[in-house]
């Protein structure tokens, strides 16, 4: 088996869509070592963190984070080490908290991927 220590995902997504960050493929295998979320905007965010199986929909026990606010101008560094197996998805959404106009948000993710 090789590693490949790598970026697994960068996206800056859309507000209120459910993005993917990263998706494992078929004969593939990863650890998310690092998620950064950063919040480039002035005003606050409310950031989602969700794994899934490709195969299975989003249900609460998914989540990692829900709706976690993200200050302006601030990041949040995830240091989890989360095995992924084949055909799992890491994913994000960004949306406007109350009373706030814009969320203007990137996600990354830095890890190993096992093939």
């Amino acid at each position: 088996m090789a590693n490949s220590y790598k970026i697994l995902g960068q996206i800056a997504p859309s507000q209120n869509t459910l993005t993917n960050v990263y998706v494992t493929g078929a004969s593939a295998s990863s650890v998310v070592n690092t998620i950064y979320l950063c919040n480039q905007d002035s005003s606050n965010a409310n950031v989602s963190v969700i794994v899934r199986p490709v195969n299975e929909t989003l249900a609460n026990k998914r989540y990692i984070l829900q709706d976690q606010k993200l200050d302006a101008a601030d990041t949040i560094i995830l240091n989890l080490n989360i095995t992924m197996n084949s055909d799992v998805i890491l994913a994000a959404n960004i949306s406007t908290r109350a009373g706030e106009v814009n969320a203007n948000c990137s996600v990354n993710a830095f890890g190993v991927e096992i093939s």
